[in-house]
This record gives C-alpha cells, structure tokens and sequence, in this order.
C-alpha cells in the first residue's frame, strides 16, 4: 500500500467561516487547536450501523499516512430527524476531531459551509431479502406486504417507485424501526420480504438465526438504492483533505478496502459507486 508521510495538517486558529456558531454558544468551542502532525483524532457515531467497519477503515488510513489514530465515541441517541446533530457535530469538529467517519456522500450534500466531505471509500446497497423461494420481486404477489426499513434511502426510492404503479399493481408496505422484528415477520410470512441495507443484514445474519434462513433477491425493476460512504471534515483543513483522499485511492486501490468488507460480509463496491442514486 502507498503510504505518505502527513506534515502538521491543522491550524492553531480556527478560519473565519467555521468560527460560526450555527446556533452554538461560542463559549463552547475552542478558537485554538493543537498542531500535531502525528495523530488522527477520528470521531464516530457510537450508534452507527457500520461503526465497526468504518473503524476498521480508520485505522487502515491512519496506517497509511503513518498516523496514530486516537478514536472518540459519541453522537447517539438523536431522533429520526437529526435535530441537534449537527451542533454536537460541530463541536466535536471545532473541539477535538479531524475527522468524521460514515457519513452519506451525496450530490448537494446538506452539510454546512464549515465541513467538506471525502470521497466514498465504500458503496453499500439496499437489498430485497426473502424466506421463501422467491426469484425475484415480480415473483412476489401484490397481494403480500413487504416492509422497509425507517427512514431509510431504500424505503424512500421504494415508495416513489411503488407510487408511480397502476393502483393494482403497488404493494402495501410496513415500515419498522425494529430490524430484528421485521426478520421476525418475514420468517412467520406475515411480511413477503424486507427492503433493508446489506449491512444490516449482515449483521442479522450473524447475530439472529432467523436471518439465516433468507436470501437476497434482485429488487429490480426498484432503482437500485446504493448509499455512498466517506469522511467529514473541516473545510479549512484543504491538506488533509486531499491526504485522506489519497489515501482512500490507495485503499481501493490495493483491495485493502475489499478486504475488510469481506470481513464484514459487506456486499457493494470499495470506493465510489458511480452512476447509482
């Protein structure tokens, strides 16, 4: 794997446009950081459905650039709607992070004018996920529910997709917040299927023997749904940025990336999926 030698990629006095407080009390952000040219402090969201994963990613980057990578934990527990998080995130960037990991790369991002986005360094799909010996969706009956996860992207381009159908032909569909329960109804038949992200899946394939018993189908003629992964950081912080995507090149490059998603049972493509919503 290429490795760089990192100089000192943070300023002692926070830029202009990220001394916003976006709603912060001033008081709690820092205007002076440290300059150690020899550290990643890597920030993740301790409820992350991939938080594992993209740890592993961390550590890979940060032994590329021949950095020590110091994790810090947090961010969980906010609603369905994000309200409050980008203002803790704003505070552990100004405060202690240079980094954010598993973040979702998208065409205008809705991030604020302090932060910039890596590259992907992984693309991850939704997928359709059945007990029975279904081939794929068109085998299913409209006359079977299929559920979806909450909120999710996947269940997004689902209802867009099943709301452009003739009325006959649209699925009803559950949504649940609860993986485990909606495998649990897929494995009592109460639901034909479930539309969820092939991590997540993983996952349950590990941790719930229901989950064994399913297969993934192709969700065609449904657009297929990939989310984009990569890595906050501050604006001002241009060097490293281009550093750590370097390093994400190198990554995909060099299957270092390809091989922790084996690990993991991730299915998807290292790096950026390109041409998929």
């Amino acid at each position: 794997m290429v490795k760089w030698l990192m100089a000192a990629a943070v300023s002692l006095v926070a830029g202009s446009a990220f001394a916003q407080s976006y709603g912060v009390p001033q008081e709690l952000l820092k205007n002076t950081r440290r300059l150690e040219g020899d550290k990643l402090e890597i920030c993740s969201d301790v409820s992350g459905k991939i938080h594992d994963f993209d740890h592993a990613v961390a550590q890979a980057i940060a032994d590329s650039l021949f950095l020590k990578a110091e994790f810090h934990e947090g961010f969980g527990g906010f609603p369905t709607s994000g309200d409050g998080f980008l203002d803790e995130l704003l505070i552990a960037m100004t405060n202690k992070c240079d980094l954010m990991m598993g973040m979702t790369v998208q065409e205008n991002s809705p991030f604020p004018d302090w932060s910039v986005l890596s590259r992907p360094y992984v693309s991850l799909p939704y997928v359709l996920v059945v007990k029975d010996d279904y081939k794929a969706l068109s085998d299913i009956p409209t006359s079977r529910k299929l559920g979806t996860a909450l909120s999710s992207m996947g269940e997004r381009v689902f209802i867009t997709w099943n709301e452009q159908q003739p009325k006959a032909k649209r699925y009803t569909r559950l949504p649940y917040a609860d993986m485990d329960l909606m495998t649990h109804r897929v494995s009592d038949g109460s639901l034909a299927g479930m539309l969820i992200w092939q991590p997540v899946f993983a996952t349950l394939e590990k941790t719930n023997p229901e989950a064994r018993e399913m297969h993934i189908i192709p969700v065609a003629p449904v657009p297929e749904t990939v989310t984009r992964v990569g890595i906050l950081m501050k604006t001002r912080d241009t060097y490293l940025r281009t550093q750590i995507d370097e390093a994400i090149d190198a990554l995909v490059a060099d299957g270092t990336i390809a091989k922790i998603m084996a690990d993991f049972g991730y299915e998807g493509t290292p790096g950026d999926a390109k041409g998929v919503q």
